[in-house]
């Protein structure tokens, strides 16, 4: 399978896992912590076409599906990448 939907809605297919999901893309961007939240999302969404990244803001929670077309951004006040970015 490949070829995700753009998120919203959430799309998983089969898959339980972000190894499955990733169809041979980027799957986690652990090189983003502590980077511009939005330059992270541009970044996220260049290298892994089918998946949309959804940035997090404090006291913003994202629901607890998992999706293997989304990627949280989750920022801190600064705007900065505190979480590794992952597929899910």
């Amino acid at each position: 399978m490949s070829g995700w939907p753009r998120y919203p809605p959430c799309a998983s297919g089969t898959c339980t896992d972000v190894v499955c999901c990733a169809h041979g893309h980027k799957l986690r961007w652990p090189e983003l912590l502590g980077k511009n939240g939005a330059a992270a999302k541009a970044t996220i969404e260049e290298e892994n076409p089918e998946v949309t990244a959804e940035i997090l803001t404090p006291g913003r929670v994202g629901p607890p599906n998992f999706c293997c077309n989304r990627v949280f951004v989750i920022v801190d006040t600064h705007g900065n990448v505190t979480n590794i970015p992952t597929i899910g």
